[in-house]
């Protein structure tokens, strides 16, 4: 019987996290939002903190996030090892949790932070190995890029992400 990685049991934290928010919709000040710090609500800001990233707006949301994450996030776990991608995932979530706090002025939820962090990572990861398919990884960057222009998406959210990718892949290179 094969474990559970954390990639995995994340996808199933933000199925439950989104099935509860259709039974209970005040679930939904959580959102990640400066609100609570503004207000000097640091108990509910550190709840916030540890929800935003689960809590999906939709189910085509909740959907497209977790497809992403089953096929990309397991193989970079394996490649950084689970206590390390753990370790990443937590001060990755604070640091993102402070930067939409200081830079975006709405509210954001999902996973779909990692998505482009994952990308970037693995671009990385290739182009350091002189793997020629690193190319394409960064297309695809692009065209993430070009599509959160022209959505909802925060993109204070997920280049916050991906700036955390690139700090962590250089500090995890020394």
């Amino acid at each position: 019987m094969n474990k559970l990685s954390f990639s995995n049991l994340l996808i199933i934290i933000s199925a439950i996290f989104t099935a509860i928010s259709f039974v209970y919709p005040n679930i939904l000040i959580l959102w990640m939002n400066s609100y609570f710090l503004n207000t000097w609500n640091y108990a509910v800001f550190l709840v916030q903190m540890r929800t935003y990233s689960f809590l999906h707006g939709w189910l085509l949301h909740l959907f497209s996030n977790s497809i992403f994450l089953y096929i990309f996030w397991n193989p970079v776990e394996m490649i950084i090892w689970k206590k390390k991608f753990i370790l990443f995932f937590i001060t990755a979530t604070i640091f993102n949790a402070f930067a939409l706090s200081i830079f975006s002025s709405w509210n954001t939820i999902g996973i779909s932070w990692f998505a482009l962090a994952v990308l970037t990572y693995y671009t990385l990861i290739l182009k350091s190995r002189n793997n020629p398919e690193y190319k394409w990884w960064i297309l695809a960057i692009v065209i993430n890029i070009l599509i959160w222009l022209d959505s909802w998406v925060s993109f204070v959210w997920h280049r916050a992400w991906a700036i955390f990718w690139i700090i962590f892949f250089y500090f995890r290179k020394k």
